[in-house]
């Protein structure tokens, strides 16, 4: 059975408060944001949290076939970032490099193709990435929420901490939030009802339903739930819609200490729980994004206690640097200095 046998995060220490934002614009928000740094991107958050992972799992580099990394921050429209990371982890170039873009949920299909891979016996082991930083604008929803991190997971059928149980995924044609190929930042139907009920909701029910009937469990099987966090709200009511109890609901405070982290939400989410988990865990991971909705199935195994950590998610959290809004412009680049 694959699972996973290590895995690494990175999140900057710079923190914007959320109403330093959204005062400057007449509004309010409550929480921070991760910001990155001016020699940080999604690039160097995806190496760092890559090679903590690496080191975890005490693989290799050679040993890696594949890396599949889900973001919707890619700089390129034509090139991919994962050959990067590639040259950077000395990954040899028989390596399979595929970028899954488009959907919040892009990290989930990094994995879900990772699987497949190791299923067809085609790679030993793959590395699945997810970094975001998404493009915002002065004055936009995002530039108030969106933060910044990455984490990344080496999947294999070896030595695994967490083997992974099953996987589901719902997804209908359901739009919610778009950034086209014109766009600078991000737009959406500002409709938070129609964007609760009828995308992040209904689609996580389904995905979760979806998997504990594929799976022969129940919700109260779980030891722990990792849900999408796109804001501190929407969370917690479609857990109340699969009865999960407020005690199974892991780190629920990720989106209101370093902001909504698109695609690496789940992710770094998982990698929180899996610094504290015991043997015998499981873990029960839902991810969303635009009508696109994954549900994943962890079972923790003995080896969650071998193998030399990287930085935990914890001390992340507490590693931080306040930011006042005008510097965030600056590290944005939403404002820039004269040339003379």
């Amino acid at each position: 059975m694959a699972g996973i046998i290590g895995y690494g995060v990175y999140i900057p220490k710079f923190r914007l408060k959320q109403e330093d934002a959204a005062k400057a614009w007449g509004g309010w928000s409550a929480g921070e944001k991760a910001v990155c740094g001016g020699d940080e991107d999604i690039v160097t958050m995806a190496a760092e949290a890559s090679q903590k992972a690496i080191a975890h799992a005490g693989v290799d580099p050679s040993e890696i076939g594949a890396i599949y990394l889900g973001t919707c921050s890619s700089p390129y429209i034509e090139q991919h970032v994962a050959p990067i990371l590639a040259e950077t982890l000395e990954l040899g170039p028989e390596a399979t490099i595929v970028d899954y873009c488009g959907s919040l949920n892009a990290g989930a299909m990094a994995l879900q193709a990772c699987l497949d891979a190791l299923a067809a016996k085609r790679i030993k082991c793959g590395i699945v990435i997810a970094t975001e930083n998404r493009a915002t604008t002065s004055g936009s929803p995002g530039e108030v929420s969106f933060g910044c991190g990455a984490a990344a997971f080496v999947i294999g059928t070896m030595d695994t901490k967490a083997d992974i149980e099953g996987m589901y995924n719902y997804t209908t044609l359901f739009i919610d939030r778009w950034r086209a190929v014109t766009d600078n930042f991000v737009s959406d139907y500002f409709d938070i009802m129609f964007d609760r009920e009828y995308g992040f909701e209904r689609h996580i029910v389904a995905a979760t339903k979806g998997l504990l009937k594929k799976l022969d469990r129940k919700v109260e099987d779980f030891t722990q739930v990792v849900l999408q966090q796109p804001d501190a709200r929407l969370p917690g009511l479609a857990a109340k819609s699969l009865g999960v109890k407020g005690e199974r609901m892991a780190l629920g405070t990720i989106v209101t200490a370093l902001g909504d982290l698109g695609s690496a939400s789940t992710f770094v989410g998982l990698a929180g729980v899996l610094d504290k988990a015991k043997p015998g865990d499981k873990i029960l991971v839902v991810s969303y994004g635009s009508g696109s909705s994954s549900a994943v199935s962890l079972a923790v195994g003995a080896g969650i206690e071998k193998g030399k950590r990287g930085t935990t998610l914890e001390k992340y959290l507490k590693r931080k640097q306040y930011i006042d809004y005008v510097t965030y412009l600056k590290l944005a680049g939403t404002i820039k200095r004269a040339p003379y």
